[in-house]
């Protein structure tokens, strides 16, 4: 594959991974306000929460999770990644089980434990799959560009 392809594909990688990040850092943004200065057009915080951490504890890997998936948009903006296919099958594999776990969540959340704490939490659950979601398409722009003859790109940091 052409390293002109590769970076094309990869920039249309990128700006989905740049608005499931978007979607993400809105619901991250969303709690905080709730959590801080609610208003009434927002779900009440406890709609935005589990309780399985402490919110500043949850905020913390929030902010990490957010900046771990600026940083693969940017890298795949600046045609920095390499492409690697077990990489990529690990990226499939666990955001395909991390969206199964969610997808029954859901369900049991929806059927049998609507009242429970963990699995009636639906607002969060949204924002899991959203997550599963980015590991995912990571996955599959691994595996689509990937080659043998791929090489460590050129580009420097600068």
């Amino acid at each position: 594959m052409s390293e002109e392809r590769r970076s094309w594909t990869s920039q249309g990688y990128a700006w989905i991974l740049f608005g499931l990040t978007g979607l993400f850092v809105l619901r991250v943004i969303g709690q905080g306000i709730q959590a801080w200065h609610p208003v009434a057009f927002l779900p009440s915080f406890e709609h935005w929460h589990s309780g399985a951490f402490p919110y500043p504890l949850l905020l913390t890997f929030q902010l990490v999770i957010v900046g771990w998936c600026l940083w693969v948009v940017w890298s795949l903006m600046r045609g920095l990644m390499v492409p690697s296919r077990k990489v990529g099958k690990t990226l499939l594999w666990l955001g395909g089980f991390y969206g199964m776990v969610m997808l029954i969540r859901l369900v049991v959340g929806l059927t049998i434990a609507p009242d429970h704490v963990w699995f009636g939490a639906r607002l969060p659950t949204v924002f899991h799959f959203v997550l599963a979601t980015f590991l995912w398409v990571y996955g599959r722009c691994h595996l689509s560009q990937y080659s043998p003859n791929t090489s460590i790109p050129k580009k420097e940091l600068g």
